[in-house]
C-alpha cells in the first residue's frame, strides 16, 4: 500500500523521501503532539514518538520549549515550538499568587492550543497523534477546534484517563462540571481513533461517552529513567511516588502505615512528589508526616528525572493506594526499577500486576488490608527481590515500546486506507 500525504498544503501529492525515492510501504509521516512540558504524559509521548521513528516512520514530536526532556535526543525529530510552562508557584502561595498563577496558566493554554491548531491545519502529515489532557472546558473547546481542522488527515488521541478527575477541593473524585462533560461528549467522537490503556478503560469509555472508535495499547515501560534498575534496597522502606491527588488515597496509606508501624517499628515511608494544595490533601499530609518525622520522609516537590532512580533505589516496595485510576505510569516505573508493587484493585491496575508474583493487589479504601500486604513484602527482602525481578520481566516483555509502536501502526493503517479511498 502506498500512502499519500493526506493533510496540509500538499494534500493529494505523493510523499517522497529526501533523495526522491518512494518510502517503504509501511512508512508514515506522523506528528506526535504533547502540550505538557513535564510529567508522565510527556514521558509517554516522547517514548512513543521515538519508538514509531525506530520502526521507519518519519515522526515529528511537537513539544513545549524548555520541556523536561529537552536534553535527551532521539530518532523522532524534536520541534520545541509550543509555549514554555508558566513560572512555578511559591512554596506557600498567597491567594493573589495562586490567582496570578492560574491566569498565567490559562494564557499559556490559549497560546499552546492556538499553535497546535496551526500545526494540525497546515502540517503535512499522514496521521496525527494528540496527547495532553482534556480535563478542563478550555482545553476541551480547543480540542474540538483541532478536530475540525485536520481535513482528511486521521487524528488520534491517547486518552490516559477515561473520565477527568476533580482538580479542586471536595470529596468528589471525578470532575463534575456539566459544561466540561458536555464538551467531552462531543470531543471524543470527533477523533478518528482514541487509544486507551486496558480492557477496563475501554468498557468504561463505552459506558460513559458516545460511540467512538477505540483501540487498546499498553502503558509502556519507563526505561528512559534508567538504563539499568538499581540493586535491591537494604532497608524496609515503602515509597509513594507522584502528585498528591485525592484519587491516590494518601489518607488510606497514612492509616495503613500507622497500623503497620505498631507491628514493625523498623518500617519507613517516603512520600515523594509535588503537593497539590487545590485538592485539599497537602496540609493534612504534611502535618501527619511532621508528627512521624523519624519514620516518614516527605519530598514535596516535583522529582526531576535525574533524581528518580535514587528515590526508587532506597525503596523495597512501591505502594499505589489509589481510590480510582485507569492506568499508572508510576506502576510501570516501579516495575522498570525492579521494585514490587502493592496496588488497589481499581481500573486496569490489577491487570498490570500478577497478584502474588509481581506484587500484591488489595481492595481500595481498606487500610488494614493495605497494611498487611505492605508488611508481607517490606519485611521479606528475598520476596521483594523475587517480585521485583518478575515485575521487571513482565514490563519488558509485555509493555516494551517496539510492540506498542507496532500496535499503534496497525490501528492507524485502516484510517489511512479509508482516507485514501
Amino acid at each position: 500500500m502506498r500512502y499519500r500525504t493526506l493533510g496540509g498544503k500538499r494534500r493529494g501529492q505523493e510523499r517522497l523521501t529526501d533523495n526522491g525515492a518512494e518510502p517503504p510501504s509501511f512508512s508514515m509521516r506522523i506528528a506526535v503532539i504533547e502540550p505538557l512540558p513535564f510529567g508522565g504524559l510527556l514521558h509517554y509521548s516522547v517514548q512513543l514518538a521515538d519508538a514509531l521513528a525506530m520502526r521507519g516512520n518519519t515522526v515529528e514530536l511537537l513539544v513545549a520549549r524548555e520541556h523536561e526532556l529537552d536534553a535527551r535526543p532521539g530518532p523522532a525529530r524534536r520541534r520545541a515550538v509550543l509555549p514554555a510552562d508558566a513560572p512555578p508557584a511559591p512554596a506557600n502561595p498567597t491567594p493573589a499568587q495562586r490567582t496570578l498563577r492560574r491566569a498565567r496558566t490559562a494564557l499559556r493554554l490559549v497560546a499552546t492550543w492556538t499553535r497546535v491548531a496551526r500545526e494540525v491545519r497546515f502540517g503535512d502529515y499522514d496521521a496525527i497523534l494528540l496527547g495532553g489532557s482534556f480535563d478542563m472546558a478550555l482545553t476541551a473547546c480547543y480540542g474540538l477546534l483541532v478536530t475540525r481542522l485536520t481535513g482528511s488527515t486521521p487524528l488520534a488521541h491517547v486518552c490516559h484517563n477515561v473520565r477527568p478527575f476533580n482538580r479542586w477541593g471536595g470529596d468528589e473524585l471525578y470532575h463534575s462540571s456539566r459544561v466540561t462533560i458536555a464538551l467531552l461528549g462531543r470531543l471524543y467522537p470527533s477523533f478518528d481513533l482514541v487509544f486507551v490503556h486496558g480492557e477496563h478503560s475501554k468498557l468504561e469509555f463505552e459506558a460513559t461517552w458516545p460511540p467512538t472508535r477505540l483501540a487498546i495499547i499498553p502503558h509502556g515501560d519507563e526505561r528512559l529513567f534508567s538504563d539499568e534498575p538499581p540493586p535491591p534496597a537494604d532497608e524496609a522502606r515503602i515509597l509513594f511516588f507522584g502528585a498528591w491527588r485525592k484519587m491516590k488515597g494518601l489518607p488510606v496509606l497514612m492509616q495503613a502505615f500507622d497500623a503497620l508501624a505498631q507491628r514493625r517499628p523498623e518500617v519507613r515511608l517516603t512520600i515523594a512528589g509535588p503537593a497539590v494544595p487545590e485538592e485539599g490533601e497537602s496540609e493534612r499530609v504534611l502535618a501527619w508526616a511532621a508528627e512521624r518525622a523519624e519514620r516518614v520522609e516527605v519530598l514535596s516537590d516535583y522529582i526531576p528525572i535525574e533524581r528518580v532512580r535514587g528515590v526508587f533505589a532506597r525503596a523495597r516496595v512501591v505502594v499505589l493506594p489509589y481510590l480510582a485510576s485507569y492506568q499508572s505510569g508510576v506502576l510501570h516505573l516501579a516495575m522498570t526499577m525492579r521494585r514490587p508493587v502493592v496496588v488497589t484493585s481499581v481500573g486496569d491496575l490489577p491487570h498490570a500486576v500478577t497478584d502474588g508474583v509481581t506484587g500484591l493487589v488489595v481492595a481500595p479504601r481498606d487500610p488494614q488490608a493495605l497494611a498487611d500486604a505492605l508488611g508481607r513484602v517490606v519485611a521479606d527482602a528475598d520476596l521483594a527481590e523475587r517480585m521485583g525481578a518478575a515485575g521487571y520481566a513482565r514490563v519488558v516483555d509485555h509493555s516494551g515500546w517496539p510492540g506498542i509502536a507496532e500496535r499503534v501502526e496497525d490501528s492507524l493503517r485502516p484510517l489511512l486506507d479509508d482516507a485514501q479511498r
